[in-house]
């Protein structure tokens, strides 16, 4: 899931923001998001706790202002991508001091708001290296996402298809699906989960993973072919 911040003090300012960004999820199949709103920078800082993947800042708010919510943010969270949001463009370059992404001008368009979450999503998708911990038989077992091609279940037991080898899992293919980001994975059918960043080609009602071919279903067809879209369009 990818996880957005608003943080602006105008409500119909937030209320313009999230419904543009509703209509980038719909356009680019994003799978699941959501967005925390919040009213000023305070009330942000109070309830984060380095959750967030995207935030859209707000820089001139009263009493505490945008760019020095953002120096605090960075105090705790290096990773969050910023977005700051301003009337004025001469305060967006102030941005390189907190490592921003972009920034857009007020009232964003369309055009701008979805350039913004596409150049997001790929700095997202880029930071595929972590690690997650998958239980089996004998214990557990560390794996990078990135080397992970697809998981397979079969009568309540996953395995998982690296780079260079697989192994069998404890669990259900629904848990382990939500540590892994949306954007990136999809289902063919209801018995794999494929890494779109290994797909080499769809050939009919096939999927080839790095030279493995997998049946994608009737049912899940339209939902796992607008996935592969939205992930090739983001990274091209």
């Amino acid at each position: 899931m990818i996880k957005i911040a608003m943080i602006e003090d105008e409500e119909e300012a937030r209320k313009t923001l999230a419904k543009l960004i509703k209509s980038w999820a719909e356009a680019r199949g994003a799978g699941d998001f959501s967005v925390s709103e919040f009213p000023n920078a305070v009330m942000f800082l109070t309830k984060q706790k380095a959750d967030f993947d995207i935030v859209f800042m707000d820089i001139e708010m009263p009493g505490f202002d945008g760019l020095t919510a953002a120096n605090k943010l960075r105090e705790t969270d290096p990773l969050a991508l910023i977005v700051f949001v301003t009337n004025m463009r001469q305060y967006a370059t102030k941005g390189y001091s907190v490592d921003a992404l972009d920034f857009i001008v007020k009232p964003p368009s369309e055009k701008a708001l979805f350039s913004v979450l596409d150049k997001a999503k790929r700095v997202l998708a880029s930071r595929m290296g972590y690690d997650i911990t998958i239980k089996t038989a004998h214990g557990m077992r560390r794996v990078s996402v990135s080397e992970i091609r697809y998981i397979e279940v079969n009568r309540h037991r996953l395995t998982i298809h690296l780079e260079t080898d697989s192994f069998e899992a404890w669990g259900s293919l629904k848990d382990l699906e939500t540590q892994l980001p949306s954007y990136q994975f999809s289902r063919c059918n209801i018995g794999y989960l494929v890494s779109l960043a290994h797909i080499t080609a769809v050939d009919g009602d096939d999927v080839e993973i790095s030279g493995e071919r997998l049946k994608i279903s009737r049912p899940k067809r339209k939902e796992f072919l607008s996935d592969v879209a939205a992930y090739f369009g983001s990274v091209r």
